[in-house]
């Protein structure tokens, strides 16, 4: 081969070996939807959370109900009316006949209605703080949904250039065929890594258009909007540890808070209801031929069987209540599992990304010289320097990967923390 054509070659295989280096990627200037941005528009109309609202206002409502008295109920009849005798049928002939009206209520006691309405009440602020736990979830979405969408937007401008470069040595490969550089077999092997690569291509633009599904779920068309070509690091509260922080303002804690006090709450429920309530009436009696009568009654319940019924549900109403505390307790452990993976899974990327950088690029870069040399000199030949391209390039999605992990990950420790925002 002459000196033309190995120089040719190894300009072209240099070409592959040389995307974005990490001093390029820390000082890029983000352009395109940036991720405050996105979580930004997501606060903005989202009828999941104004759902929680209505049902929190319908409980308050539910509640002023609860405290009143219920309504009276109007009666009217008639007594004593004849069917047979010489009066059937006759509406004031019979003595015995009467027709009356009147008036009755039962009379729920204050304590019952106040209990009811403090339950209710606790309802509405399980609506609320449900509200506060899916705004918080919402957040953590977009933010996986920009990343993922990130991620596969590099992955697509790694393999475009990729594919570029070696269609351009693929042609240097071809020419060097009749005169005997190079051979058919390493051509055929080119036309091979091309076609891999753009069957990876057509992957990572799937998974773009996936991942702004994801995103346009929360902030509508804003989705479609240029994304920047690298993904960011993102800043994390510093001084993070194995042993999670306290979790107590957590939305997902506070709002297994509330449906614990509405468990609680149940119980005075049931306890006020071992006892009876007193229902009155009063009534007006007309006879046509003889005069008026007025009269009244009252009621009372008889709990005969309150040991298998009123305090069976007061039973159930604490069975139920510690099945409350025994999910509060849930919820705190899962946040504190997720917390301790999402930091192993932070740190475990950092590493690898950190071992990238630092050791499998520069010893790939140093590998490719070294070969370069030889076939430049005369020695070797072009698979040597092929391999290591395909090589780098592994790297160099690796990397993507890597970076596009540690992301998901910060986004998962900011949810448990609560700094989304940041």
């Amino acid at each position: 081969m002459d000196r033309f054509t190995r120089a040719t070659v190894a300009a072209t295989c240099a070409l592959i070996l040389a995307p974005p280096s990490v001093a390029q990627e820390r000082t890029a200037e983000p352009t395109g939807l940036s991720l405050q941005e996105a979580v930004a528009l997501a606060h903005g109309d989202q009828p999941r959370l104004l759902a929680y609202e209505r049902e929190a206002k319908a409980s308050e409502e539910a509640a002023i109900a609860a405290r009143s008295l219920p309504d009276f109920k109007v009666t009217a009849g008639i007594q004593n009316f004849p069917i047979r005798g010489e009066d059937a049928f006759s509406p004031t002939s019979a003595m015995m006949t009467m027709y009356t009206i009147g008036v009755m209520r039962e009379q729920v006691r204050r304590s019952k209605r106040e209990a009811e309405a403090v339950r209710i009440l606790a309802e509405a602020l399980v609506s609320r703080r449900q509200a506060s736990s899916e705004e918080r979830r919402i957040r953590r979405e977009v933010m996986i949904a920009w990343i993922d969408a990130v991620e596969a937007r590099a992955k697509q401008q790694l393999l475009d250039r990729l594919i570029a470069d070696l269609r351009a040595g693929r042609k240097v490969i071809e020419a060097g065929v009749p005169t005997g550089s190079s051979t058919p077999a390493l051509a055929l092997q080119a036309d091979a890594e091309i076609g891999l690569e753009q069957a990876q291509l057509a992957d990572a633009r799937r998974a773009e258009a996936r991942a702004r599904a994801d995103l346009a779920r929360w902030i509508g068309s804003a989705a479609d909007r240029p994304l920047p070509e690298l993904l960011p690091r993102i800043e994390l509260p510093t001084g993070l540890g194995n042993s999670p922080p306290a979790l107590a303002a957590h939305p997902l804690i506070q709002a297994a808070v509330a449906e614990q006090e509405v468990a609680t709450r149940q119980i005075e429920v049931v306890r006020q209801e071992r006892k009876p309530d007193l229902s009155w009436s009063v009534s007006l009696g007309i006879r046509p031929e003889h005069g008026e009568m007025v009269s009244a009654s009252v009621s009372l319940p008889l709990q005969t069987n309150r040991r298998n019924r009123q305090d069976r549900l007061i039973g159930a109403a604490q069975e139920r209540a510690a099945a409350a505390r025994l999910r509060l307790e849930d919820t705190r452990r899962e946040l504190e599992r997720g917390y301790r993976a999402a930091v192993a899974n932070y740190e475990g990327a950092d590493r690898e990304v950190a071992r990238i950088d630092q050791e499998a690029v520069p010893a790939l870069e140093a590998a490719f010289k070294a070969a370069e040399a030889r076939y430049a000199g005369g020695g070797g030949t072009l698979d040597q320097p092929f391999e290591i391209v395909r090589r780098y390039t592994e790297v160099a999605m690796q990397s993507v990967e890597a970076r596009a992990r540690r992301a998901r990950a910060a986004a998962e420790i900011l949810y448990i923390l609560g700094e989304t925002d940041r």
